[in-house]
């Protein structure tokens, strides 16, 4: 019956259909497969139809250069190993354009090759971003790619290029803070070249903190200024490194800077911490009013 040319595929492969049904043992991609090789595509595809196993169906498609139609298949069937299959047959068998254009029909073969590339070929999850112009994931993509490069220009060049994706996403809170990042990599290389010590990779709290703690107080100020820190957290942050430093001299001359925007309580208890009353005491008379009782506790002057 496969070779008759008299009648059209479909009433052939219903005609075999109605004789044969669903008779055990009985292959219809093994038939598919015959008629394949007779040269009557179509009807090999007809009778796929009733090919009941997706595994079976699939590979013949493939064969019969019906890619398209086998990735319907296989997502169908709900077998992600078929799925990655067709897809991996796909990218071998298109170029890159018409690859691209049919996963984006097929999300979830999409979705799935995306996932691999994740795993397997980063770079190309790079092109697929591009094509969605997916500008979030694209960032997402290239800061992800900063922390594999080994050298600083090339982190830079990473971050940038995520900065550029996120502005063009209009996620502006993230192309900021991708900037802030640029600009605090390109100032620890400074300070690390300058300095002698290891200052990249760490946060903008730690850098701000090694400085204190190493004497280094205009570079501390001037990050300070430069990336706008709030004038609490850096007091805060200054203050414990000072008492940590044990530079006691350097603290009073802080607190005499400008009035303190987290009060003097912060002083006598971090002095107190350091096991160092005789400073405390110095701030415990500035501390305001409603706090005082608690400062002279601490410092053990209660009488007065």
């Amino acid at each position: 019956q496969v070779q008759q040319k008299d009648k059209s595929d479909e009433e052939v492969a219903h005609a075999i259909n109605q004789k044969l049904g669903d008779t055990p043992g009985i292959s219809y991609s093994e038939i598919a497969a015959r008629a394949y090789d007779c040269g009557r595509t179509e009807l090999a595809i007809k009778l796929l139809e009733y090919e009941p196993r997706s595994g079976e169906q699939v590979p013949l498609l493939l064969k019969m250069k019906r890619s398209k139609l086998a990735l319907s298949k296989a997502i169908e069937s709900g077998d992600t190993d078929l799925v990655y299959t067709v897809v991996l047959h796909l990218k071998n068998e298109l170029n890159r354009g018409a690859f691209f254009m049919t996963l984006q029909n097929q999300p979830v073969a999409l979705s799935l090759y995306r996932q691999f590339c994740k795993h397997q070929e980063r770079e190309t999850l790079k092109d697929l971003y591009n094509q969605d112009d997916n500008h979030q994931e694209l960032g997402n993509f290239h800061v992800h790619a900063s922390y594999a490069e080994k050298r600083i220009e090339g982190r830079v060049a990473a971050l940038q290029s995520a900065q550029d994706a996120y502005s063009k996403a209009k996620k502006s809170f993230a192309a900021k803070a991708t900037e802030e990042q640029v600009k605090l990599l390109r100032l620890q290389r400074h300070l690390q070249e300058d300095l002698d010590k290891p200052y990249v990779d760490l946060s903008l709290h730690d850098t701000v903190s090694t400085l204190i703690l190493d004497g280094h107080h205009k570079r501390a100020e001037q990050l300070y200024r430069d990336f706008k820190i709030p004038d609490k957290r850096y007091w805060w942050l200054k203050l414990s490194a000072l008492a940590t430093r044990g530079d006691w001299e350097e603290m009073e001359k802080f607190s005499k800077s400008k009035k303190s925007p987290i009060g003097y309580l912060p002083f006598v208890e971090i002095s107190v911490k350091h096991h160092n009353r005789y400073e405390a005491k110095k701030y415990a008379a500035r501390v305001a009013p409603e706090q005082r009782v608690k400062a002279l506790l601490l410092v053990g002057c209660v009488g007065q």
